[in-house]
């Protein structure tokens, strides 16, 4: 049921669901880029584009602490000299600006306009203001490149988003249009520039999690679901149904015998062959779950 994991260690107890009903169980699960995670031996060249600089750090340090069964999978060397006993290879790329957006809005709020004192107001008043949003969506094409044979093994693209806002009061309702105009182009120019650094880096920061998930194996906590709907007015009328749907949230071993047990009864059922399947998962037992 799970084609991603090669092995898997049944936590201790067998984690019980919170929201949807199931088993969690401690996992090790491949990346999808299995020639990037047999390059263990690895460097990192400066990215180019916005924000390169920074990135470059960033994917050195995750890479760095890249962990898998608690040990480091990686380990960083300079290309000119590569650990022999391993894989080598070398991370790059380019940073772009995909989209950039910018607007303004003006709207009217109640606000305390004269204080008698700290959270005493005594004035609340309708104020105009004009609010400034700026967006940003970049993207990231890292690749790594074998030393020796010069063979990209691994190439994607990946895309991150930033937003920010801010805003600032123009005046009572009702006040000098032409005051406020003012206000806002002065506002307007000091708000927007070229993309800023620090949207930029909120935008890359999105990237590195999936980077990580797909050129290295990990260590996670993953959940075999259970169908909640029988299908099966029959099946939905056992009281042993919604009781090892509850007891999954529990005691899973007994919601697993439960479902063994309503699989005698019922062999033809879906959900209780789908969920009979869902406790082989927890247990290791992948050939049983994907029959």
């Amino acid at each position: 049921m799970r084609n991603a994991l090669f092995a898997s260690a049944l936590s201790a107890s067998m984690l019980a669901a919170c929201s949807t009903p199931g088993i969690k169980y401690e996992a090790r699960i491949m990346p999808d880029n299995l020639d990037a995670a047999a390059t263990r031996s690895v460097a990192v060249e400066p990215f180019s584009g916005p924000g390169g600089s920074w990135y470059t750090r960033q994917f050195e340090t995750m890479l760095a602490n890249t962990l898998f069964d608690g040990k480091p999978w990686f380990s960083l060397a300079a290309y000119t000299n590569p650990d022999p006993a391993l894989r080598s290879g070398i991370y790059a790329g380019n940073i772009d600006v995909v989209d950039y957006s910018t607007w303004e809005d003006i709207r009217t709020v109640k606000k305390c306009v004269e204080w008698d004192g700290p959270f005493d107001c005594e004035t609340r008043a309708e104020v105009e203001e004009i609010c400034f949003h700026e967006e940003v969506r970049i993207s990231v094409d890292p690749r790594l490149i074998e030393i020796g044979t010069g063979d990209i093994l691994f190439s994607e693209r990946y895309f991150g988003n930033a937003s920010r806002s801010a805003c600032e009061d123009l005046g009572l309702v009702g006040d000098s249009q032409k005051r406020k105009r003012k206000r806002a182009r002065r506002a307007s120019r000091a708000f927007y520039s070229d993309v800023s650094r620090d949207l930029v880096i909120d935008a890359l920061s999105d990237t590195l999690g999936p980077i990580r998930r797909d050129i290295a194996p990990r260590n996670a906590v993953v959940k075999a679901k259970f169908m909640t709907d029988p299908l099966d007015p029959v099946v939905k009328a056992d009281v042993r149904f919604e009781q090892a749907i509850e007891m999954s949230r529990q005691d899973p071993a007994t919601s697993c015998a439960l479902w063994d047990s309503l699989s005698v009864t019922y062999p033809n059922s879906p959900a209780v062959i789908y969920n009979n399947g869902a406790c082989a998962e927890a247990s290791q037992q992948f050939n049983v779950a994907q029959e």
